[in-house]
C-alpha cells in the first residue's frame, strides 16, 4: 500500500505584504470621506424636536448646537444629546439621522414630584417661590408660589438646603429622608398634602381633611399609621385640632386649639 502524498501547504503571505494593501485602501476610504464631507446633499437641513412639553423647542436646539451646514453623516450626535440631557427638565434624548441631511431630537422630560419652598429671597425676585424637584430630587424649575401646581406634595425643610438651582440636585439627608417617610406613608395608604422637617420635632406632615401628623422619625411608621387610622374617625373637627402627636407610639396625643 503506497503512503498519500500530502498535498503542499499553501504559502502564507508575509504580514508585512499585507500592510500596504490595508493603507491604500485606508487612504483610499479617507479620501471619500473627504469627498463627501462638502457634498451640499448633505448640509444639515431640517431639524425635528419631539417630546418637549416644558422645555422650549429653541432651549432643545441650542443646547444641542448643531451647527447649521455640517455634514450631517458627520457630526457627533453623541455629544448633542449629553449637552441636551444636561437641561434641568430632560430625563433623556435621542438624535438620530435620516436621509439624506435631516436630524431628529427626541426627548424625554422628568416629571415633577414634590414642590420645595424656597427661603425669602431666593431666586431672582424677592418674593416666595416653590422649587419642583423630581423624585431623585433634581431642580426642574424655580416659580412664584402662586404659579406653582398645587397637586403636589410642598416641603418645607429647616434650615432651608442652601442650593436650589434648575439642574442641580438638592443634596442633605433632611429632604432624602422626608421624601422616603412620604413614599412610605403613601405606600400604607396615606395622602400627604405638605411634610414639614424641623430639628426639634423631625418629621410632620399633612393628610386627610388637612390633620397635622408629628412622626418624629421615620421608625415605626406602620404602627403611627395604624394608629392615625384609628384616631382620625374620631375627630369630628379637624380645624379644632393644632396637630395629632405620633412620635411616641405607646402615647398618641391629639393637642385641641
Amino acid at each position: 500500500m503506497s503512503a498519500r502524498k500530502r498535498p503542499p501547504a499553501k504559502r502564507r503571505r508575509p504580514l508585512g505584504a499585507l500592510l500596504p494593501i490595508v493603507l491604500v485602501a485606508a487612504l483610499g476610504l479617507g479620501a471619500a470621506a473627504v469627498k463627501e464631507a462638502g457634498d451640499p446633499r448633505f448640509a444639515l437641513g431640517q431639524v425635528v424636536v419631539t417630546g418637549e412639553r416644558m422645555t422650549p423647542e429653541s432651549d432643545v436646539l441650542s443646547a444641542a448646537a448643531l451647527p447649521s451646514g455640517a455634514n450631517v453623516w458627520l457630526l457627533d450626535t453623541a455629544s448633542a444629546e449629553r449637552r441636551v440631557e444636561a437641561l434641568p427638565w430632560i430625563a433623556s434624548a435621542a438624535v438620530r439621522r435620516s436621509w439624506p441631511n435631516r436630524l431628529s431630537v427626541t426627548v424625554h422630560e422628568r416629571a415633577p414630584a414634590l414642590r420645595l419652598l424656597l427661603p425669602a429671597g431666593a431666586g431672582e425676585e424677592p418674593d416666595t417661590r416653590i422649587a419642583l424637584l423630581d423624585a431623585g430630587l433634581r431642580v426642574l424649575a424655580t416659580l412664584p408660589e402662586g404659579r406653582s401646581p398645587a397637586d403636589l406634595p410642598l416641603f418645607h425643610i429647616e434650615p432651608p438646603p442652601a442650593v436650589a438651582q434648575p439642574g442641580q440636585v438638592v443634596g442633605g439627608d433632611d429632604i432624602a429622608g422626608a421624601y422616603d417617610a412620604m413614599m412610605q406613608l403613601r405606600a400604607l395608604g396615606l395622602r400627604i398634602s405638605e411634610v414639614d422637617v424641623k430639628p426639634a420635632i423631625g418629621v410632620s406632615v399633612t393628610c386627610e381633611g388637612g390633620l397635622r401628623v408629628i412622626l418624629g422619625s421615620d421608625e415605626d411608621l406602620e404602627k403611627k399609621v395604624s394608629l392615625f387610622k384609628a384616631i382620625a374617625p374620631k375627630i369630628s373637627s379637624p380645624r379644632d385640632v393644632m396637630y395629632v402627636d405620633l412620635r411616641s407610639v405607646r402615647a398618641p396625643t391629639v393637642l385641641y386649639r
